[in-house]
């Protein structure tokens, strides 16, 4: 083990940095990811953006696990949570060795002259069809179907995210003074 440093805003000097962190599915560790990157990228944030960042790193990460490396589909998650399984749902598909060897990449760039700081987010899924996910977030989601409230959520407080092409990576963009 090495240490990092606690949070990259400590550490004068530093021009540009980037951090690329793989980490399992298990959607129980997402917690601890978000809490370490929050702390180690992000000091530099007023408080309410690293709030708003922390809502949004756990739902991108938790969208990557439980949709893209864990195959689950909004409406198999939604009847799970209805039937009060959904932690036994995402315990089998962990179990299936196919899925259980899937991982997310987490890269992290700050360029402190370009007064950027980017969080991207890669999972091993056959990815989704975002773009009708986009445009469909630009208005608030019905009670009905809440497929695509975190996405929404993220969006209201970071404009510009994006997804590549096959929607199994997107990227959040933090301007930084």
């Amino acid at each position: 083990r090495y240490l990092l440093p606690a949070d990259m805003a400590d550490t004068p000097g530093l021009v540009r940095s980037d951090y690329e962190l793989t980490v399992d599915s298990d959607p129980r560790h997402i917690p601890g990811i978000v809490s370490w990157l929050i702390r180690a990228t992000a000091g530099a944030l007023s408080d309410t953006t690293q709030l708003h960042l922390r809502g949004t790193l756990q739902e991108l990460l938790l969208n990557a696990v439980e949709h893209g490396n864990l195959d689950i589909s909004y409406q198999v998650k939604q009847q799970a949570i209805d039937q009060n399984r959904l932690s036994q749902l995402v315990q089998e598909r962990l179990a299936q060795p196919r899925l259980a060897q899937r991982t997310v990449t987490i890269h992290v760039h700050c360029d402190r002259q370009a007064g950027l700081l980017e969080y991207r987010i890669a999972d091993q899924g056959k990815g989704f069809q975002w773009k009708t996910l986009l445009h469909r977030t630009t208005t608030p989601c019905n009670a009905e179907d809440a497929s695509g409230r975190g996405i929404f959520l993220a969006r209201s407080f970071f404009p510009n995210l994006r997804y590549n092409d096959r929607g199994n990576e997107v990227t959040v963009q933090i301007p930084i003074h």
